[in-house]
């Protein structure tokens, strides 16, 4: 670490390099443990949360000093630390899908099973084995960054599961996918890992007729249920130094922007990135799965509440780049095309996500035919020269698709970029 120098918030100017915190990072909003000060919201952010931080002269555009009023005009504005790393940009893939989800299929079997044990374990008191879950953890966004598509598939899949534990493999997938999406670091896509692992540990010790009850809940049943981020909160703090990063997540995931959210109605700047990030997923799984009062939610009406909500609820630059990594038509979507055909969506177009590519399995009479992979990336038409595009979204199911037999069977992908 070059030289550093101490330096009040209130003597902060746009340019500085910040290495260090008064207190921990997980503290605070910042995903980067060091960023560049790019204008004044990040240091009206920074005094917030710290009284004095460190800066690397070395690395700031500016000395550690107080500008004058020239300097300040000279000092040219730059994106955020959020913006820069919100970019949006996709990682290439290294592994096709077709071999990428024989090997991810394994891993979310054995995360399932290991982290249903972990918290069973930790709302009685045991210890957790650690080693166990950090090498599954690892293993999970060592997959997600070969392909994402894979262990995206594999979430439309699962049957319903009353045990947290499906919610909360499902939230881990769909935030390292979506933390990869916006260039993470391996080490912050583990943190987010553990933290969508853990989220809703706390609902455990909810009653069970209360979680399962098929019909709307009492005022007093939704307070007890309004109790579980704090249940998982002090669970977490409970067990150990390898769980703090989901400590937060735990507690906030519920809040919301506009501060109409539990359990301390929370607002803006008080919500960090990853607590955002898991907000915005936690909804996405729950409503795109079956529940015990209604049945699973097509995607794109979930992503419709999102989108509608965005910059009220939740993050307005956060929702608009998980709709863009989800795409309108998801990986595992059932879908009818305007010839009639009948197929899934197997990959995303990540420049398109009205085209991505489709496995036809029915004609469109509805019979099984030949399976034919359709691009409608690349402007395929139907006999009469009229462009194919995606008609409708089905449900899981429909014309009796097996998807599972289908990836047990094996397809060959390519994935676009």
């Amino acid at each position: 670490m070059p030289d550093k120098v101490r330096i009040q918030v209130n003597d902060l100017q746009i340019g500085m390099a910040v290495v260090e915190l008064d207190r921990p990072w997980i503290e605070t909003p910042f995903l980067l443990q060091g960023f560049t000060i790019g204008n004044r919201a990040d240091i009206t952010a920074l005094q917030n949360y710290s009284e004095y931080v460190y800066i690397d002269p070395s690395s700031s555009t500016i000395p550690a000093k107080a500008n004058t009023s020239a300097e300040k005009k000279k000092a040219a504005p730059k994106e955020t630390f959020v913006k820069r790393l919100f970019s949006g940009k996709s990682n290439a893939v290294t592994a096709p899908v077709e071999q990428e989800v024989k090997r991810a299929t394994v891993i979310r079997e054995n995360t399932s099973n290991l982290v249903k044990s972990c918290m069973d374990d930790l709302v009685v008191g045991n210890a957790i084995n650690e080693e166990k879950l950090k090498e599954n953890i690892t293993e999970t966004v060592d997959s997600i960054v070969r392909n994402p598509d894979a262990m995206m598939w594999l979430t439309r899949l699962q049957k319903k599961d009353s045990h947290t534990s499906q919610h909360s493999v499902n939230s881990c997938i769909l935030a390292v996918t979506f933390g990869r999406y916006i260039g993470l670091p391996k080490e912050e896509l583990e943190n987010i890992a553990i933290g969508a692992l853990m989220h809703d540990i706390g609902k455990l010790q909810i009653p069970t007729e209360i979680l399962n009850k098929p019909g709307k809940l009492t005022p007093e049943e939704r307070r007890v249920v309004h109790k579980h981020p704090l249940m998982s909160r002090n669970l977490l703090m409970a067990a150990g130094r390898y769980l703090a990063p989901a400590v937060d997540i735990a507690y906030t995931h519920h809040e919301r922007i506009d501060g109409s959210g539990y359990p301390r109605g929370l607002r803006g700047t008080s919500l960090t990135p990853f607590s955002r990030m898991i907000a915005i997923i936690d909804v996405y799984d729950t409503m795109t799965s079956e529940q015990v009062y209604r049945a699973e939610l097509a995607p794109f009406e979930c992503l419709k509440h999102l989108n509608q909500n965005k910059g009220k609820l939740f993050d307005q630059q956060l929702v608009s780049l998980f709709i863009k990594m989800i795409g309108v038509f998801p990986v595992g979507s059932l879908v009818e095309l305007t010839n009639g055909e009948i197929g899934i969506v197997i990959t995303s177009n990540r420049d398109d996500n009205l085209r991505p590519k489709v496995l036809v399995m029915l004609d469109s009479n509805k019979m099984p035919i030949e399976r034919k992979i359709v691009n409608l990336a690349r402007k395929a038409v139907d006999s009469l020269g009229r462009p194919i595009k995606i008609a409708k979204t089905l449900r899981k199911g429909d014309y009796g698709i097996d998807q599972q037999k289908l990836l047990e069977e094996g397809v060959e992908f390519t994935v676009l970029n």
